[in-house]
């Protein structure tokens, strides 16, 4: 038998890839399936965006660039940072990275070695604590409370800091919540991470879907880059998820370092994506606004039909694509001779039984919990919420 490496036995898949894979199986199977697991934009790319990837193409830019990403897109991700958050970042502190997650791959594994401690806020994005297994470091969790809209004193996140405390990861707006860490709470976090030398890694992917509230920057707070790191993406912004491109700005010692993480796996991001990217970040704006206004008017059906439904618990999102509900009143029921006692059992019950797909909680470190994606269209939400409320009544019959 190979040998395998000992990190990787406890690494979890990611459970969101799994549902969408059962998901096409069903479909491709001719089973009339309703997903509400995946967080992608339905949108397709903008047709301007891939016009610009074509241009590149003809013009013969299909080569290797820099590890860190070619200079014209830096120029365009620092134009970004000031025009939309007022943020003034060198080239030297901006790494063009193969997607959001990578640069997320790329700072732990640059920062992070056996023995360190990341505080990781409960509910988190499932890719998170598996990144910081492959370090050898160890997740921290620390829940937030959704009776007050996923919020926590830093009082408590304090009680958690230790000598072994080397960076807190932040996602706002959250997948899965969709929720905002208030003002007042950030302001005391950067407070209590500057005195503790900690770094904040900030995952503004969500930045440009944010609903009733102007989105801040980590980094807008105060101004200073010194202890923090901002990543970001191309593909929730401009729905370019398969084109794989994401940047992050901050300390240019951090920058450096994660290039040479880069560099060993990677090379560099695709050549073609980024030069699509330089005139998507650059150009017209508009079709942003339009994809943000249609997921708003989904988020407000979602949340009006769920927060009618009994014993069902949910916090209105602020952004993203995701609502995020308790729905563990209904556990404890029987069901076939099976008693459904949690979040995964929950969601085995929607999928088996009436085809409709969600994501279980407990993939996000809350087990009372799914998550429904409302990036998709209306009449597919629709339905999936008319399923839902069926395999409701369903249980407690």
């Amino acid at each position: 038998m190979i040998k395998t490496a000992k990190r990787l036995r406890n690494i979890i898949p990611s459970v969101t890839t799994e549902m969408m894979i059962k998901a096409g199986e069903l479909k491709d199977q001719g089973v009339d399936v309703i997903d509400l697991s995946i967080g992608e934009p339905d949108f397709p790319t903008p047709e301007l965006i891939i016009e610009y990837a074509v241009t590149a193409m003809k013009e013969g830019f299909t080569k290797y660039t820099n590890f860190d990403g070619i200079p014209e897109l830096k120029d365009a991700v620092i134009t970004k940072f000031k025009r939309d958050n007022g943020i003034s970042y060198s080239r030297e502190e901006v790494i063009i990275t193969a997607g959001a997650k990578q640069a997320v791959f790329n700072a732990l594994m640059a920062t992070l070695e056996e023995g360190d401690e990341v505080i990781v806020l409960v509910p988190y994005w499932v890719a998170y604590p598996e990144i910081i297994k492959l370090t050898g470091a160890t997740s921290v969790f620390v829940p937030l409370d959704p009776e007050s809209g996923y919020s926590r004193s830093v009082e408590k996140i304090e009680s958690y800091v230790t000598n072994k405390t080397v960076a807190i990861i932040l996602n706002s707006p959250s997948n899965p919540t969709g929720a905002l860490l208030e003002d007042s709470f950030i302001r005391d976090l950067i407070k209590l991470c500057s005195n503790n030398n900690i770094l904040i890694i900030s995952d503004e992917t969500y930045e440009q879907i944010v609903f009733d509230r102007k989105y801040k920057s980590i980094t807008a707070y105060d101004g200073d880059i010194s202890n923090k790191l901002t990543i970001n993406s191309m593909s929730k912004t401009y729905s370019m998820t398969g084109w794989r491109l994401g940047y992050a700005a901050g300390p240019q010692q951090l920058i450096k370092k994660m290039v040479q993480v880069q560099a060993q796996t990677t090379s560099c991001p695709n050549s073609i994506a980024q030069k699509a990217s330089i005139d998507a970040i650059n150009g017209d704006q508009s079709i942003v606004i339009e994809m943000r206004e249609e997921y708003k008017k989904r988020r407000d059906f979602v949340y009006s039909e769920l927060s009618q439904i009994p014993d069902i618990f949910l916090h209105k999102p602020d952004g993203a694509l995701f609502v995020f509900p308790d729905v563990s009143g209904y556990y404890g029921f029987n069901q076939n001779g099976k008693t459904i006692d949690n979040s995964v059992e929950f969601s085995e019950f929607l999928m088996d039984q009436f085809k409709l797909v969600v994501v279980p909680g407990a993939a996000f470190g809350c087990d009372k919990n799914i998550r429904i994606s409302y990036a998709t269209s209306m009449p597919i939400i629709i339905e999936g919420i008319h399923r839902l409320k069926k395999a409701l009544i369903k249980i407690r019959d």
